[in-house]
């Protein structure tokens, strides 16, 4: 079987699709398989890795977009519009990102219909957008109307935990808050946080095929952690910081005056703190 084929089938209802292959066997892919790219009907792909799925049925882990088929006499698919690349936006970035996020933005990217369910859960999905937080371990992943920037934590203290845990920018405090540990609590918090029946209904049957566990969750209340920068009624002044003995309890507050507080002395210290540990923060 040739490695090349062609996307012919997408169903936006649960992220997954097929592929046509030159012998005429087909090959099923979700979108955490599509590395650097959106899937759309037509397109050509290679497939660089399967694994045997449900049934037997054989599902791609790794496609790769074929920009010109002319070893297949195949012609390259004109793109109507601009595709929606968030997967791509968080593949890219290198962020740990868990399994049922890289799903939901995949699906988001494809489905206009789930993309709108998210956006009236006030989520709307925000990847690569600018915004004004400068805390360069905040990653964003989507907005909401009120002010609210929803994202992943991406600091290497946190690095210990099973799964990148969300943290919620407030525009109007400019402070970084613990919301979720994972993407299904998050899931389920939004869901608690809808009062349309009908939308919560749609949105939980998508949630729960992409692995959010079918059982209550806990209404999302962004609030203050030991891996955060510290509240500013638990800020010390600087000149402490500067001074501190422990390294980690040092770094947590000049974050905080750099991030918060726009302390440029803040900043260079902690950028040297940054180059002497090797810590990078991902792309945004």
């Amino acid at each position: 079987m040739s490695d090349v084929g062609k996307i012919t089938e997408i169903e936006p209802e649960d992220g997954l699709g097929w592929i046509e292959m030159p012998d005429g066997a087909r090959v099923r892919f979700g979108g955490t398989a599509c590395k650097g790219f959106v899937p759309t009907i037509g397109m050509s792909v290679q497939v660089l890795g399967t694994k045997a799925g449900y049934g037997g049925t054989v599902k791609a882990t790794e496609l790769k977009e074929v920009r010109t088929g002319g070893a297949l006499g195949m012609q390259p698919v004109k793109k109507a519009g601009a595709p929606r690349t968030s997967l791509h936006t968080v593949q890219s970035s290198g962020v740990r990102a868990d399994d049922v996020l890289l799903q939901l933005l995949g699906l988001a990217d494809v489905s206009d219909p789930v993309h709108a369910d998210l956006k009236a859960l006030n989520f709307s999905v925000a990847t690569g957008a600018s915004i004004a937080c400068k805390n360069p371990w905040f990653f964003l992943i989507a907005v909401d109307p009120r002010g609210t920037a929803y994202g992943l934590y991406t600091h290497p203290m946190v690095a210990e935990h099973p799964q990148a845990p969300w943290v919620a920018w407030d525009k109007s405090t400019d402070h970084v808050r613990s919301l979720a540990p994972h993407t299904s609590a998050l899931l389920q918090g939004l869901l608690l946080g809808s009062s349309d029946v009908v939308l919560s209904a749609r949105a939980k049957e998508t949630f729960l095929k992409l692995g959010m566990p079918d059982e209550p969750g806990a209404a999302l209340q962004p609030g203050p952690a030991a891996w955060l920068p510290p509240e500013d009624d638990t800020l010390r002044p600087l000149a402490e910081y500067l001074g501190e003995s422990d390294g980690a309890e040092m770094e947590r507050g000049l974050l905080a005056y750099a991030s918060r507080k726009a302390s440029q002395e803040a900043q260079d210290a902690l950028q040297g703190l940054y180059d002497a540990w090797e810590w990078v923060p991902p792309k945004r």
